[in-house]
């Protein structure tokens, strides 16, 4: 099992004008020791991902589809506050293993 299982993850924000896909499908998995980088131009959705996996999104901001597993735990179905705590968790583990 991966330590980190994104799979087809979708965000969308509802705007005034209509919806924006600001994520579209993303999907990667990292095992422990495992390092990733995001890179693309401003505004090309490095840290709508981010917020989206953590469920840190404000409105109008949404995540469609997708799921987002830590250590086999489902990040999105976990509440607002627990995402929070999972992230810590998230954050705590990724600064031990440097």
């Amino acid at each position: 099992m991966a330590l980190l299982e994104v799979n087809g993850l979708t965000t969308r924000f509802e705007l005034e004008h209509g919806p924006v896909t600001a994520v579209d499908n993303v999907s990667f998995s990292l095992d422990a020791g495992e390092i990733l980088g995001i890179v693309g131009e401003s505004g090309s959705g490095k840290s709508v991902t981010a917020f989206s996996l953590m469920n840190l999104l404000d409105a109008p901001g949404r995540v469609t589809g997708g799921t987002v597993r830590f250590k086999g735990q489902d990040l999105r179905a976990a509440r607002r506050a627990s995402g929070r705590r999972c992230a810590a968790t998230a954050s705590r583990w990724c600064s031990r293993t440097r």
